[in-house]
């Protein structure tokens, strides 16, 4: 019998395991013609308010983001801004990567996804996270 989570405990979002391959997020990217790029980012967008316990990206940035571009770049942006900020909390040196990541974030969305998803479960397997 699957484990059942606790009373009071918030429901857990389907797809938003912490540890992703990141092949898989790649290739779902571009197979989905960047469907599974919003959705990705929309979990990946939560999981980064969660676990730094602040807004650093509204999530509702990611939805309009599919008929009004800029407000998708500017949520890319601000979370290739937040993951450093993971980063040193989780204890990892951070690399000043910044602009390279919202720019594939923006431009080639599966590739810098792929990037970023590496970085993540680097961070999830150091804070023991899963």
């Amino acid at each position: 019998m699957a484990d059942a989570p606790a009373a009071g405990a918030a429901p857990k979002i389907p797809g938003s395991e912490k540890v992703v391959n990141p092949t898989t997020v790649l290739i779902l990217g571009f197979v989905t013609c960047g469907l599974y790029c919003i959705y990705w980012m929309w979990l990946r967008v939560k999981e980064m308010n969660e676990y730094l316990g602040k807004q650093v990206v509204n999530p509702m940035f990611v939805f309009p983001g599919c008929v009004c571009y800029p407000v998708m770049w500017y949520a890319a942006w601000l979370y290739a801004n937040g993951l450093p900020e993971m980063q040193k909390k989780a204890g990892i040196e951070p690399k000043d990567e910044k602009v390279l990541h919202a720019v594939l974030l923006i431009l080639l969305a599966p590739v810098g996804q792929y990037m970023v998803q590496q970085k993540l479960n680097e961070l999830w397997g150091k804070t023991g996270q899963s």
